[in-house]
């Protein structure tokens, strides 16, 4: 079984102070998501930007940042939105902040895919699903790691 891949992600488009999120609707159970965007290069975040109202402006994605999000919140799975092409794109392929921090400290050119965002018209937000069978280990390890 081969997981998708997606370019790893290095930088965020900041809204003022604020790393940019879509918006995601609560599941009906299990543990709660949040997610930011987050783009490999200057060329996907660019056509985000050319796709947006908003006056948005490139940040690293920083290791920092990615560790304190893992600590933060064991009952909360942090994703990462891989190279969106704008904020109403649909479906939108992310991974696991802990996935993005194991790829950076590594340097690897790639990270796994885990989740996958549909956007639901009439809530103006993302249904979270699973992207493939191997997820539950990398929920686990989000988990894991958050509670260390």
């Amino acid at each position: 079984m081969n997981a998708l891949q997606a370019n790893t992600p290095c930088y965020v488009l900041l809204d003022g102070k604020q790393r940019l999120a879509p918006k995601l609707i609560a599941p009906d159970s299990g543990p709660q998501c949040v997610a930011i965007y987050g783009f490999s290069d200057k060329q996907p975040y660019d056509l985000f930007i050319a796709n947006s109202k908003l006056a948005l402006t490139p940040y690293p994605l920083v290791k920092g940042y990615l560790k304190n999000q893992i600590t933060e919140s064991s009952d909360v799975i942090h994703l990462v939105v891989i190279d969106a092409t704008g904020p109403q794109q649909s479906p939108l392929n992310a991974a696991t902040v802990d996935c993005v921090l194991q790829a950076q400290q590594q340097n690897a050119n790639q990270v796994s895919v885990s989740f996958r965002l549909t956007l639901d018209g009439d809530a103006k937000a993302y249904r979270v699903e699973k992207a493939s069978p191997g997820l539950d280990e990398t929920s686990r390890s989000v988990e894991t790691q958050s509670t260390s």
